[in-house]
Formats: structure tokens, C-alpha cells, sequence
């Protein structure tokens, strides 16, 4: 109590701050979240029920606004004619109680009143003396012991008002009604003798507005019950082929592209489905010619093709990359050895072990050349680490077809040896050929030196240059020793060879990870000798 200052209150839990000093009251987060709540729950009400909210809301406007038009106007015209009716009484009651009224005739008054309430909507009539005394008078409305009509009566005569709406009170306990009553003074020669005065009871009025009110209620509960069944047929039927669009376009998303939709419309939905047909067949045919594309080229290459269509053509540029070189030693000796479907097999089953260890090392299979590979690191997507990659793919190589070798010796097949030359540096890359006839690939004095290393290689040896060894990223990670100088044409110094054992510790479970994961998925894929 003695912490908050005078005037404040503060409740921590509700966030709720009311200031009474300055007489200001901060809005608090609970309610614009409690909003924030509301507009999700109404945004996410299906389409079908929003639809039926509003074709009935719009219902219910027209009815309602109906039926005050025709309250109204029912109301006017039963009030005009009571008004028409109700001067013309009193015009001709005033007239012919003129003689009487002067003669003080009470006999002939009292038959003149009495004559003029025999109408059935009317309560009473009565002639009234210019102090408001009532002189001659009949019907159930001026009672001789209901104050309250002769009080009425006294206030409104002298009064300029010929029509006085008003409220009886009946003495038999009933309900008070509404009473119209008009008054016209009784003259002779221009002088006022008293007021003729007739009373209308409005109930009639009242109840043919309470019948045509309960008849338009009733017509718009019936409105309102056919709009709420026939909107949400009508929203169902409008809604179920978005449904079906929205199902086909998260399918589209998950690389569904077969779906189809079947009906046969001829509305905007039906040019909607058209067209949602007619993208995902493009879609189809976009992902065939990805995969097919991706069988000849690398994904990553096939990636950059697709993504930019309209701007195939030649080019290049200057990248750091790295490239492995490999092919089989003594490959003429084998083919001459064996039938050409099993040379076919073979180079296929090396070629497929040499393209896993590619693409798990992020390189990409630049082409195939007769018994050799060339593999590309760092191109066309860059990769720092593209001269370790290189390494440990083939290290991975090396592995794999070492394994593969184990099979076919235990099969009675002749083993392969691969020789690999690997060499990092400056190259260009991109679209070499023609115009009409390209490929993707890398070209430069360090594919040239790659290739030549592959071919001083003997089998099941990796060789790299001395420059790419003296790498930081390599020389830290892997372990190769001298191997031996050559000398290349246009080159006066002979270029030194490093002969690569393996990868430190601390790399070496990298390959062999890979080795078990390309081993584990070539288990649940067989494959044929």
C-alpha cells in the first residue's frame, strides 16, 4: 500500500496500468493480443463459412431495411386515413351540434354523440363547453370517474392543435392504448359555443403493424435459413475446387509433378485448373530434362544451366580450382583379355565408384575419356578447400577400387589398378566449343600438368605437385613423400612430384566415414560384376 504513489494502481500479472491522477488508462498488450487472436481465428475460418456469414448478413440488411419500408409505409397510410376520417366526423359532429349546443338542447346532443361513436373504431366522442366541461358525451373513453381523460380533456381544449395523440387508461385495468382525438369548435356567426370532439383508438393500427412486422420477421427467419443452406452449398461447391488447388499446390511444392486435375470447367475455376495443368506439366517436363541433363553433366553444372536459360552460351573466367586426373593402367592388356559387355561393365562399376567419391567430396565429373576420368574441385560453385577435396577423393578412390579389387579376385576376375595425378592452381573455366555444340569444363597449364601427372604414375599411386603440397591446407593435413622430377615442354625447370600415403590422424576419419557411408549405400543398392 505504501509503495505506489498516490492515484496508481498496477496489477503486473494482467500488464493493466490506470492512472486516476491525470485521469488517463493505458492500453494494455492482453487486448491487442486477444485482437491479434481474433483476426487469425477469422482469417483461417474456411472460405465456405465466410461466405455464408456474409450472404446471410447481407440477407438480413435487405429484410430489415424491407420491412421498415413497408412498416413505415403501412403505419403512414393507416394514420392518414384515421386523420381523413377523423376531421370528417368531427366536421360534421361540430355542424349539426351547432342549434343544439346554443338551445342547450342536452336531448339532442346526447343523440348526436351517440350517433357518431356507433363507428367501430371509434372510442367516444363528446361535446365540450368552452370551460372543458363535458355537456353531452358517449362511448367507453370518457368515463364519469377517469380523471385522467377529463384532465386530457380540459389541457387540450382552447388549444390550437385540431389532432392530439395521447394515452387512455381504461378504469377496468386493462393496458393504457394509444388515443387520436380531434377536436373542432362548435360556431355560430364566428362565435365559439364549445368543441366537438371525437377519439380513434389506435390499436388497429398497432396491430396491423405488429402483424406485418411478425409476417416479415417470419419471412426473413425463413430468408435467413434458405441464405445460410443455399451459400454454404454455394460456398462448398466454389470452395472444394480451391481446396483442390491449394492440395495440388503444396504436392507441387513436395515435387509432386504428375498431378493432374481432371474436371472439365468452363468458369474462372475451370481456366484456374487449366492453367495450374499446364504449369505443372512444364514443371514435369523442367524435372525430366534436369535429370536427364544431370546424367551427362554434373548436377551442380546442370543447376547453372537451368537457372539461367537464356543466357547459355560461351564463356569463361578465371577461377582457383583444383583437378584430378585418373585412369586405368595396362587398360589395353585387360581388353584384349575379356569380352566387350564384361570391359563395359567394368569401366561402368569404376566409373560409378569414382563418381561417388566425386560428389562426396563436392567435385564434380568433368568428362569421361575412354578408360580415364577427369574430375573438377572448386568449379562451377566455389570451394576453398577444394585442393583437400581433391586429395581425400582420391585417397577415397584409392579405397574403393581396392575393396572392388578384393571381389573380383575372389570371383576369378583380373583386379584394376588406377593411376592419379592431382594438381591445384589458376584456371579458366566455362562454356568451351561452339555454338552449336558446348560443354562445360576446365582448361590451363594446371590441366595440363594434372593430366601429365596422371601419366607418370604407376599404378595405385596418387601423385601431386610440389607447389599444391606446399599448401597450407595440404601440407598440414596430408602425408606424401618426393617422388620425381619432370620436365615439361616450354618449362626449363624440371617440376617436382610429391607421392601422396595418406591423411594425418586427424583427417583420415573423413575418408573413412565416406568409405562406410559409399559402402553402406552400395549394400542397399547391388550391383552386377
Amino acid at each position: 500500500m505504501g509503495g505506489n504513489p498516490t492515484g496508481t494502481i498496477k496489477r503486473e500479472r494482467s500488464m493493466v496500468v490506470i492512472n486516476k491522477g491525470n485521469g488517463r488508462q493505458k492500453s494494455h498488450p492482453r487486448t491487442a493480443t486477444v485482437w491479434t487472436r481474433l483476426c487469425e481465428k477469422i482469417q483461417s475460418t474456411p472460405l465456405a463459412y465466410k461466405l455464408s456469414f456474409f450472404i446471410t448478413a447481407l440477407v438480413v440488411s435487405c429484410m430489415m431495411l424491407l420491412g421498415i419500408i413497408i412498416v413505415g409505409q403501412q403505419t403512414g397510410q393507416l394514420r392518414e386515413q384515421i386523420g381523413e376520417q377523423g376531421h370528417t366526423l368531427v366536421q360534421l359532429m361540430a355542424q349539426s351540434a351547432r342549434e343544439p349546443l346554443l338551445a342547450d338542447d342536452k336531448l339532442a346532443l346526447d343523440t348526436i354523440t351517440g350517433s357518431f361513436s356507433n363507428n367501430g373504431s371509434v372510442l367516444g366522442t363528446a361535446i365540450v363547453a368552452l370551460n372543458g366541461d363535458i355537456i353531452s358525451k358517449a362511448g367507453v373513453l370518457h368515463e364519469e370517474r377517469n380523471l385522467l381523460t377529463h384532465k386530457f380533456i380540459k389541457n387540450v381544449v382552447g388549444e390550437s392543435d385540431t389532432t392530439i395523440t395521447w394515452k387512455w387508461q381504461p378504469l377496468t385495468g386493462l393496458r393504457k392504448q394509444n388515443v387520436m382525438s380531434f377536436i373542432q369548435p362548435v360556431t355560430f356567426q364566428s362565435i365559439t359555443a364549445g368543441y366537438a370532439l371525437v377519439s380513434f383508438s389506435q390499436s388497429g393500427m398497432e396491430q396491423s403493424t405488429r402483424q406485418a412486422v411478425q409476417a416479415i420477421s417470419g419471412a426473413t427467419l425463413l430468408m435467413i435459413a434458405l441464405s445460410i443452406g443455399m451459400s454454404f452449398v454455394l460456398g462448398r461447391r466454389i470452395t472444394q475446387p480451391i481446396d483442390k488447388l491449394v492440395e495440388a499446390s503444396r504436392a507441387i511444392g513436395n515435387g509432386e509433378y504428375t498431378i493432374r486435375f481432371k474436371d472439365r470447367r468452363k468458369d474462372e475455376l475451370g481456366l484456374l485448373m487449366q492453367a495450374f495443368n499446364e504449369m505443372a506439366e512444364g514443371m514435369l517436363e523442367k524435372s525430366q530434362v534436369k535429370n536427364a541433363l544431370s546424367r551427362y553433366v554434373s548436377p551442380g553444372v546442370a543447376r547453372q544451366i537451368l537457372s539461367n536459360l537464356d543466357n547459355v552460351g560461351l564463356s569463361g573466367k578465371q577461377i582457383e580450382g583444383s583437378v584430378l586426373f585418373a585412369d586405368i593402367t595396362g587398360f589395353t592388356q585387360i581388353s584384349e583379355q575379356i569380352e566387350p559387355k564384361a570391359l563395359v561393365d567394368m569401366l561402368n562399376r569404376y566409373f560409378t565408384l569414382m563418381t561417388c567419391a566425386c560428389s562426396i567430396n563436392h567435385g564434380i565429373v568433368d568428362k569421361y575419356m575412354g578408360d580415364g576420368a577427369m574430375l573438377v574441385f572448386g568449379a562451377p560453385e566455389a570451394d576453398a578447400d577444394h585442393a583437400f577435396h581433391a586429395v581425400s577423393c582420391a585417397l577415397l578412390i584409392q579405397r574403393l577400387v581396392a575393396q572392388e579389387n578384393l571381389q573380383r579376385e575372389a570371383q576369378g576376375l583380373m583386379p584394376v589398378n588406377l593411376r592419379i595425378g592431382i594438381n591445384t592452381g589458376s584456371m579458366l573455366a566455362g562454356n568451351m566449343g561452339s555454338c552449336d555444340r558446348m560443354e562445360y569444363t576446365v582448361v590451363g597449364d594446371t590441366v595440363n600438368l594434372a593430366s601429365r601427372l596422371c601419366g607418370i604414375t604407376n599404378g595405385g599411386q596418387i601423385v601431386i605437385s610440389r607447389e599444391m603440397y606446399m599448401r597450407a591446407d595440404i601440407n598440414n593435413r596430408v602425408l606424401a613423400g618426393e617422388y620425381q622430377s619432370i620436365r615439361l615442354r616450354g618449362i626449363s625447370k624440371p617440376v617436382s612430384t610429391y607421392l601422396v600415403e595418406h591423411l594425418t590422424a586427424d583427417y583420415q576419419e573423413l575418408v573413412d566415414r565416406q568409405f562406410e557411408e559409399i559402402t553402406r549405400s552400395e549394400m542397399d543398392e547391388p550391383h552386377e560384376a
